[in-house]
């Protein structure tokens, strides 16, 4: 495999939440989950922290023959270990994140996963196979349309994600809501998974919502041709062209957002 990958923080002034790991076999990218503004977060990490060591965790595991779902499971496990003595586990404000993988078997097959906002895409050559998991803008569909209505940067803005941050809160990790990589291994479970004969298998890339958006927010280009627009420009110039296009709309206007910019990260694989 042939494996290339970018990620860019969202702005200068801010700590980059996001994750990327590459061996010859696999792809890790990590998307943290901004900290909900709770009375009581019950953690001291920063979500930085937090991918950081999870993902780490993913990258020894994923070279054991254990599938994709316990791989995960297990790295949530021993991470919520390093500091269940030092912080409260049970609060809602403990840091998450959103989790992508793929991984070459030694038996010629791909496996893949995806937990929240994150993005695989697999080009065989005949189609294009988009995996995704959006449940968590099923959480609060009210809260969400009613950050739409105000313009980024403003107060008002401010207030309404911070209010629907509360809201999807309560439907984090719990059946009939949206599952993320926090403390609950069971989230692991509720994981898209699949698998694809690597013989099938033209291309792959791997996106955070901050890098995606160049398609499922902007609509500027459908997958097929952000796969093109990556093997002629890299990751690198699909972020920056990314950018470009937010640097349009710093009120959201058109383009309706919680951020101008977020972290972003996007990895690509050609086999």
């Amino acid at each position: 495999m042939n494996i290339a990958f970018e990620t860019l923080a969202g702005s200068a002034d801010r700590v980059n939440e996001d994750w990327v790991a590459a061996s010859p076999d696999a792809v890790i990218v990590l998307d943290g989950v901004t900290a909900p503004r709770v009375a009581s977060p019950g953690c001291t990490h920063p979500v930085s922290w937090f991918t950081q060591q999870i993902g780490g965790r993913l990258f020894v595991l994923l070279g054991e023959a254990i599938d994709m779902q316990n791989v995960l499971a297990t790295a949530i496990d021993q991470v919520a270990e390093l500091h269940r003595e030092s912080c409260n586990l049970a609060s809602p404000g403990v840091p998450a994140a959103a989790v992508a993988m793929v991984r070459r078997r030694g038996d010629g097959v791909l496996d893949y996963l995806v937990l929240a906002d994150t993005v695989i895409v697999i080009d065989t050559g005949h189609e294009i196979h988009v995996v995704s998991d959006s449940r968590v803008d099923q959480a609060a569909p009210e809260a969400l349309a009613a950050t739409r209505d105000e313009a980024i940067g403003t107060p008002e803005h401010q207030a309404a994600v911070a209010r629907m941050s509360v809201e999807q809160l309560k439907k984090r990790n719990v059946p009939g809501g949206y599952w993320v990589a926090a403390v609950e291994r069971e989230a692991a479970f509720h994981a898209f998974v699949g698998q694809v004969p690597v013989g099938d298998v033209r291309r792959v890339a791997i996106f955070t919502d901050g890098a995606s958006r160049a398609v499922d927010t902007f609509q500027q280009m459908d997958w097929a041709a952000c796969l093109d627009y990556l093997q002629e420009h890299g990751p690198r110039g699909l972020i920056r062209h990314v950018r470009s296009i937010e640097e349009t709309d710093p009120a959201g206007t058109r383009w309706p957002r919680f951020k101008v910019s977020d972290d972003a990260t996007v990895a690509v694989v050609e086999m």
